[in-house]
Parts: C-alpha cells; structure tokens; sequence
C-alpha cells in the first residue's frame, strides 16, 4: 500500500528560509535600483550631448543656407564666385 502520509513542516526552518530570500530579495532590489540609477544618469549624460550636437547642427544648417544665399546673390550679380563669400582677397 501507499503511504500517503503527509509530514509535518517545521515552521522555524520555513521561517528562516523566508527570512533568507526576503534579504536576498531586497539585497537584489537595491543592487537593480543601482543599476537603473546609473544607466538613467548615463541616458541623461547622452541626452545632453545629443541636444547638444542638435543646436551645432542647427547653426551649421543656418550658416550654410545663408553662405549659399549668399553664393546665389553673388551669381544673379554677375560676381566671381571662386572665393566663398565674405572672403577677400
């Protein structure tokens, strides 16, 4: 015959293993909250540059829409155009 018996637990070992995962658990969440710290000042470091590098781009954009404004004025007058414009010689 099976012996479907069931055995007693002992509390104070369930109690200690408990204890023991809660710990780990919350040593583990501290640990991934680190974690997460430093890769959201990462992602805020590389956010900045990016801004950063957008504004550069923008200015660069604007200076040379107004060089080749410039350029096309200096065509339509009948200029040399060898030398960019503001340049002298």
């Amino acid at each position: 015959m099976v012996n479907n018996a069931v055995e007693p637990h002992d509390n104070e070992n369930m109690e200690i293993e408990g204890e023991n995962e809660e710990n780990y658990n919350e040593e583990e969440f501290h640990s991934l909250n680190a974690q997460l710290d430093q890769l959201n000042s990462v992602l805020d470091t590389i956010e900045m540059k990016n801004d950063d590098v957008q504004a550069e781009l923008i200015e660069l954009l604007k200076s040379n829409k107004e060089t080749r404004k410039q350029f096309q004025e200096c065509v339509k007058k009948g200029e040399p155009t060898t030398q960019p414009p503001g340049s002298h010689q």
